[in-house]
């Protein structure tokens, strides 16, 4: 990928080539990441990988500072949560038979952990504490990238693959990260 200042984003032939010359590790490392995202289901994974191709070359844009491992590893747990959250809103069917017939019953049950207003608070909140703490590294895409894997719980290992770090690279990227978040919260979180 060629950088051009006055372009934002990976052109779609680009991104074709780029997937094309991914090596055997590389498809290696986005099949273990799709089997992650996919809960250890490897048919599951391997639609979430062919899920996560198609958007990518059907014009999903690739900001020019990430690398395609990074950027096709945001789609698939894209697509992932965005299944799981499907899931989660279906209406659950229970079916009750009897010697004569079958019906099906629904169920909906409130949660009684939460109400709508809790959960609508909780994810605004989420979101600008995100937001907050990735502005703090728009300067360093790779830090970006890392405290943004940090935050969706990938393992440090898969991180310092995906970040094409070296291990004492990538140990210094996280002391960065850990200084910068503590310079700006030292008391933690306030907005």
């Amino acid at each position: 990928m060629t950088e051009e200042p006055d372009r934002a984003y990976v052109p779609r032939e680009e991104i074709e080539h780029a997937v094309r010359s991914l090596s055997p590790a590389d498809w290696a490392r986005l099949h273990r990441l799709a089997t992650r995202f996919a809960a250890g289901k490897p048919t599951q994974a391997r639609d979430l990988l062919q899920e996560s191709l198609m958007r990518a070359l059907d014009g999903r844009q690739c900001p020019n500072a990430l690398g395609m491992l990074p950027f096709l590893a945001g789609i698939m747990r894209s697509v992932a949560d965005g299944e799981r959250e499907k899931a989660e809103r279906r209406i659950p069917l229970v079916m009750a038979a009897t010697s004569e017939t079958v019906e099906v019953q629904i169920l909906n049950y409130a949660d009684p952990a939460s109400t709508a207003e809790d959960a609508l608070i909780a994810e605004e909140n989420a979101k600008q504490i995100r937001g907050a703490i990735l502005g703090l590294f728009d300067d360093d895409p790779i830090a970006r990238d890392i405290v943004e894997g940090m935050m969706e719980g990938w393992p440090p290992e898969e991180l310092r693959e995906l970040s094409g770090l070296d291990q004492t690279a990538y140990d210094s990227k996280r002391k960065l990260i850990r200084r910068r978040i503590d310079k700006r919260y030292p008391k933690g979180w306030q907005p």
